[in-house]
């Protein structure tokens, strides 16, 4: 890890002991509610990363920006940004999950495969089962659901939506795609999300799910949890201010 990387966490340590949330940017324009509220469905995304949460800009370390784009989504450049996007926005991790919702929901023993292309049959499904049976008592201690029954009525697509969100924000930031595109991609999610989610607590409820599907049992759950119900409770989170 280079020392930019470094001071960078060293700066977002600081911030999370000082118990910083809801970063504004004071220079940043006026943008609409819809615009507010699009912006913050990435916004469990940018509070871990101790992102703005009112404007297209995340923060001013664009070499840092770049860096985790690189590491953590495999995007460098143009076509990578829009492939990752696309991705997320059409097909993501709720094509999986709409897969083996008959099994974690014990409706059947059996995965429905009928939505994922030949190349999206693979290990990652029972993977998938393994991280959800692994998560079930953090979901239900916490409150996120009530039992395993509750998933045949459960969207994850907060999770992919919420990557649109975040990965466009980036990627603007580092010149990958145009002011114009990455709204362009965040209205559509927002779009998406009206669809879908009646409500931030169901959204997030959906996202949370969708998290602990794709990455199982880990000491971050917790952390992203907590941050979620800051959202949905704190009188001061964008989450209440801008409604869906």
């Amino acid at each position: 890890m280079d020392i930019s990387r470094l001071l960078n966490n060293a700066k977002r340590l600081i911030k999370t002991f000082q118990n910083q949330k809801y970063l504004q940017n004071p220079n940043a324009p006026i943008l609409s509610k819809q615009q507010y509220a699009a912006l913050n469905i990435g916004a469990i995304l940018a509070e871990q990363n101790m992102y703005y949460c009112n404007c297209l800009e995340t923060e001013s370390d664009r070499y840092d920006v770049a860096s985790r784009l690189d590491e953590n989504y495999g995007i460098y450049d143009r076509e990578s940004t829009i492939e990752t996007l696309e991705h997320f926005l059409y097909r993501g991790h709720h094509i999986y999950f709409n897969a083996i919702k008959p099994v974690i929901s014990n409706v059947s023993t059996e995965v429905d495969t009928s939505e994922l292309l030949e190349s999206e049959k693979d290990t990652y499904l029972g993977t998938y089962i393994s991280n959800i049976k692994e998560t079930l008592e953090f979901l239900v201690l916490n409150k996120v659901i009530k039992g395993g029954s509750e998933f045949k009525d459960i969207s994850v697509e907060a999770w992919d939506l919420a990557r649109v969100v975040f990965v466009a924000r980036c990627c603007y930031d580092c010149n990958y795609i145009t002011e114009t595109e990455a709204w362009e991609f965040i209205m559509a999610a927002y779009q998406k999300t009206k669809e879908i989610y009646p409500s931030w607590r169901d959204f997030s409820q959906g996202y949370i799910v969708g998290r602990c599907m794709w990455i199982g049992e880990h000491y971050s759950n917790e952390g992203i949890f907590d941050i979620a119900n800051s959202l949905l409770n704190d009188d001061n989170s964008p989450w209440g201010r801008y409604l869906l």
